[in-house]
């Protein structure tokens, strides 16, 4: 006899399988049976080592959490226990690029001699390999400008610095931030280079006729060069940044030696350089911001205690906190509320007016949360035509201005929607000439608009689908953009989803084709669930409304009641008011007086001591319409 083996319940800590970003990430503890079924737990001990542990959104038979790691952390390991039963799971900080290396080729170019140089960026593991998973490194520059930067490697970026067009000595201060795990976010490493840029010039001047002259500047001598019989020279020079004053020396015919100070009149140079990362942000209170700013002084040299001033307008900067080489670093919190002057402004007064950074800054509005659809009637004949309003609202409650708006009927066609006021949104709804009285719904879907930087993969579950979504920072879909699920290529569609399929018991690995580091990992624990991590769709539900359709009409009556004022008209199937009609008007009681009629409607006040109905006919047709009046 042979007797099957006795399966125990396992405890299991869900989670991430690659890199996590600092500021956070799910886990979900699960207790399973012997066929591997998610099963009720009692009250688990669960701790965390390198960070700490904060309750998660209810999800039974779930017990989900959100680890936070502390700063400096870079690795967590979790632990649970329950019921005799144990897990464990260890998570791996990123960014993996420890360093971002600036150099120049040349290292040191001359101005009015090299018009460019080549600069090279690289992004350096710990290890000293390359890193390939974060995004192209943002450069920004003090003077000159950055132009084509390209991947020619991995983890390498080559660009072409071209020098600024100033005749003077200056440093030029390159700051570059490689954003991990996507182009929009605040993680990353960054680096500075401090270029020397000597000028070449030809410096004029008067002295005695046919002398010689000569100009010692940073302990090298140039010249010497003869005067011609006016006194007049030009010696050519090469100027190193900081040097401002050069020593003359001249001989005259006869061979006395004149030694003298020669102020080369430089003008103040720009000792800062920032970078801001990212630049547009959601307005929504929370969403951050990195500055980071180099300093160096007149001789190319960083200045660990430089005294640099910040300002905002709206938002808030907390800092700074400083780095080696004279790094100084702030955080910036966008405000809740939207403004379109947001202006960060970054100040070294010691080293004069031109040490000024203002790194450009958006702020946006997220996407549409919620949308209603109104109808004009609620009762419409076949042939006519009747307007459609839809509202979007993003999740502050605010009018959300410029977002697509899809319309769609069982019967009928509509006009595309246009936008006559922010948020609010119009169409002209033609239905067939015939048809059979019935009701029907009205369709509304609202989103966006669209984004252009993918931030965010969120995946979420519609009946027995899932789905995945690509957004920006803001939650602004991002269409059109590359993902692999478990090494399966797809692309988001144009309003920034894409479908999974079937929700069947599996987990899926799910990244961004080009921004390798952005990656979501999602447990399905069964068809019927639960899914984990599972989030509310990047696409609004559709917005519905309830229409009655009545049988053709050859005209309708329309009647209006406001207090004891009555207005009536008759209008075609489109809506067009058919002025001249012979009508009928009956009450059953009272009086009509103070009639008037203008573009074609007729208005009458009702005087009666009580109520009174109220018939309009068409005498053609016999099209009629009833009202109540209660004076």
């Amino acid at each position: 006899m042979l007797c099957a083996p006795a399966w125990a319940d396992t405890l299991e800590i869900l989670g991430p399988s690659s890199a996590v970003a600092p500021d956070g990430f799910p886990v979900a503890l699960v207790r399973k049976d012997a066929a591997g079924r998610p099963v009720p737990m009692g009250k688990p001990s669960v701790r965390a080592d390198g960070a700490e542990l904060r309750d998660g959104a209810a999800q039974p038979p779930l017990r989900t959490y959100v680890v936070v790691p502390r700063a400096g952390a870079r690795d967590v390991v979790v632990r649970a226990s329950v019921d005799g039963l144990e897990a464990r799971a260890r998570y791996v900080l990123g960014p993996p690029a420890a360093e971002v290396r600036l150099s120049l080729e040349p290292p040191a170019p001359v101005k009015g001699r090299d018009k460019e140089a080549r600069l090279t960026v690289q992004l350096v593991r710990p290890d000293g390999t390359a890193d390939d998973s974060g995004a192209p490194p943002v450069v920004r520059v003090s003077v000159g400008r950055v132009e084509g930067l390209e991947r020619t490697g991995p983890g390498t970026y080559r660009a072409r610095y071209v020098l600024p067009d100033t005749r003077y000595p200056e440093v030029a201060i390159l700051v570059a931030f490689s954003a991990w795990p996507s182009p929009q976010s605040v993680h990353g490493a960054y680096g500075r280079v401090l270029v020397p840029l000597a000028a070449s010039v030809n410096l004029p001047g008067t002295t005695e006729p046919d002398a010689e002259i000569a100009i010692d500047i940073a302990g090298r001598t140039f010249g010497p060069v003869a005067a011609g019989p006016d006194g007049r020279f030009r010696v050519p020079i090469i100027v190193p940044p900081g040097h401002r004053i050069g020593q003359g020396r001249v001989v005259d015919k006869v061979g006395n030696v004149r030694r003298m100070p020669i102020d080369l009149r430089l003008p103040p140079t720009d000792g800062l350089a920032c970078v801001l990362q990212p630049q547009r942000l959601p307005a929504d209170g929370v969403s951050q911001a990195r500055l980071v700013c180099a300093t160096s002084d007149a001789m190319g040299l960083p200045v660990e205690d430089a005294r640099v001033t910040t300002q905002v307008r709206h938002g808030t900067l907390r800092g700074p906190t400083r780095s080696p080489g004279g790094l100084l670093e702030w955080r910036y919190t966008a405000p809740r509320t939207l403004a379109d002057d947001e202006r960060i402004e970054v100040a070294w007064p010691q080293r004069g007016p031109g040490s000024r950074e203002t790194p450009a800054l958006e702020l946006v509005q997220g996407p549409v949360a919620e949308s209603r659809i109104e109808r004009a009637e609620a009762l419409v004949h076949y042939g006519a035509r009747t307007r459609v309003a839809v509202t979007a609202r993003d999740a502050f409650n605010r009018p959300r201005p410029g977002a697509t708006v899809e319309l769609r009927a069982p019967v009928g066609a509509f006009t595309p929607p246009e936008e006559p006021r922010p948020g609010g949104f119009i169409s002209d709804w033609t239905l067939p000439a015939t048809g059979e009285a019935t009701e029907v719904d009205l369709h509304a879907r609202a989103w966006g608009p669209a984004g252009t930087e993918p931030a965010r993969i969120t995946v979420w579950r519609t009946d027995d689908e899932l789905y995945a979504g690509v957004s920006d920072l803001a939650g602004l879909p991002v269409p059109e953009q590359p993902l692999r699920v478990n090494g399966r290529e797809v692309t988001t569609s144009w309003d920034g989803t894409v479908p999974l399929g079937p929700a069947r018991p599996a987990t899926l690995e799910i990244s961004h084709g080009v921004w390798t580091g952005l990656t979501r990992t999602v447990h399905v624990l069964g068809p019927l669930g639960p899914v984990f991590p599972l989030e509310g769709p990047l696409v609004p539900s559709d917005a519905t409304v309830r229409v009655r359709l009545a049988p053709e009409i050859p005209v309708n009556v329309r009647l209006t009641v406001s207090g004891t004022r009555v207005t009536y008209w008759v209008e075609d199937a489109n809506g067009q008011v058919l002025p001249g009609r012979e009508v009928f008007v009956s009450l059953t009681g009272g009086e009509r007086v103070e009639a008037r009629v203008e573009g074609g409607r007729t208005s009458f006040t009702v005087r009666a001591p009580g109520p009174v109905s109220v018939s309009v006919a068409d005498v053609a047709t016999g099209v009629t319409a009833l009202a109540e009046v209660r004076p």
